[in-house]
């Protein structure tokens, strides 16, 4: 198949260490070009749009008649008005332009896949005149995303940035999300068809890069540890879960629980977290190790004794973090509610808990930082899992499977 991978509001593919979105597609790229189908990537970054074919080397796309011309100057003159006056946004130009840039580079292409953006819709636009089918990719609602971060259009400008993404919505021949909450959450969302949206999670890539021997569950000979190190890859937003991670972690210390904990990543909310580790008293045992790329947190997880991911305030559970948790055989304490996350199995590769509970949060961490031989079984097991299904390779043959499904039908 060739097939066009579309990012509208970009992704930075193009440099690492790379966003959990980019490591995404990244690697979905890699492993369908390794099934032999051919990918172009058409990204939207730096008020650009660029091409690649490898996701290495990006050439600027030039659009004819779109970045030149009458139509250019029309574009000018009207976001002038709009900024003056201050007139809703419906993201015409923008939508417009990427339309016709697929148009012009992927024509005879058998499908578009894109990465679902706020007021994306350029890539609907593009399937209806190429005659090809769109298939979205779920991975988050974006309006709760922006009313997160204070950022949510109101009024008149939320009437009409609603009825353009459904609009897009409705475009898709099919979607493929992520995760079960962001499934159940799109269909709802959108009035869609459920039997048109397929769950399909997320990979790994660190079975490849931890082999079995490296990893401390695995290692029968080594010696019990009196300091229990808890792991956390991710963000610092407050539905990350930190500021209830952190007073959980201090009342477990109380409880006599001797423990550490690793926190890989940076971003907003990171200040905030800093803060609330000295206002603990947790400086001793808590490390902002900053960001890192999977290669380099790679032997902190193998080294480490608990994974945890406990979101708070937030529709999906099933985060890229639990799945590199996995595969470095470490138990996973993750928020979780109506059967999920799905991919950790309560009492089995993980313990979950129930969203923003603080206490069962420390209960949880005291029950297993307290329990080796419990850790050592789950981890064992959660890696098990983790080479059967959620290596990369095996995400992409599910994909693949949709999108022979969609061109078949």
């Amino acid at each position: 198949m060739k097939i066009g991978y579309l990012l509208e509001q970009g992704v930075d593919t193009r440099k690492r260490p790379f966003s959990g979105p980019a490591n995404h597609v990244w690697h979905v790229v890699q492993e369908l070009e390794a099934r032999g189908h051919q990918v172009r990537l058409l990204n939207r970054l730096d008020g650009r749009i660029w091409k690649s074919d490898n996701l290495t080397d990006y050439e600027s796309v030039f659009v004819r008649g779109v970045d030149d011309g009458p139509r250019r100057l029309l574009e000018k003159g009207t976001r002038r008005t709009q900024a003056t006056f201050k007139l809703p946004y419906i993201g015409y130009f923008e939508a417009e332009r990427f339309a016709r840039a697929c148009q012009q580079e992927l024509a005879g292409f058998d499908l578009l896949y894109q990465r679902k953006s706020w007021m994306g819709y350029g890539g609907g636009l593009a399937a209806q005149r190429l005659g090809i089918p769109l298939i979205l990719e779920e991975n988050g609602d974006h309006l709760d995303d922006l009313r997160a971060k204070g950022s949510a259009p109101t009024g008149l400008q939320l009437r009409l940035a609603l009825a353009q993404m459904r609009k897009a919505m409705w475009r898709a021949a099919h979607v493929i999300a992520s995760g079960e909450g962001w499934r159940r959450n799109f269909i709802r969302r959108w009035d869609y068809d459920p039997d048109r949206v397929t769950t399909i999670e997320n990979g790994t890539e660190l079975c490849a890069l931890l082999p079995r021997e490296q990893l401390y569950s695995f290692r029968e000979d080594a010696p019990p540890r009196e300091t229990v190190t808890l792991i956390y890859v991710g963000g610092f937003y407050a539905w990350h879960g930190i500021p209830i991670l952190l007073p959980a972690l201090a009342r477990a210390c109380q409880q006599g629980i001797n423990a550490r904990l690793i926190l890989i990543g940076s971003g907003s909310g990171m200040a905030e977290a800093q803060t609330l580790t000295e206002e603990l008293d947790l400086t001793e045992i808590v490390t902002f190790a900053g960001r890192m790329k999977p290669e380099e947190y790679a032997p902190l997880l193998a080294e480490a004794d608990i994974g945890v991911s406990p979101y708070c305030g937030w529709k999906e559970y099933s985060g890229l973090k639990i799945l590199d948790y996995k595969a470095a055989g470490l138990p996973t304490i993750a928020s979780g509610e109506d059967g999920m996350p799905p991919i950790l199995a309560q009492e089995q590769t993980g313990l979950i808990v129930p969203p923003c509970d603080e206490d069962a949060l420390c209960a949880a961490i005291v029950r297993l930082c307290a329990d080796a031989d419990l850790r050592r079984r789950m981890g064992q097991q959660a890696r098990r899992e983790a080479e059967q299904i959620h290596g990369w390779d095996y995400t992409a043959a599910q994909i693949e499977k949709v999108f022979e499904e969609v061109i078949g039908n």
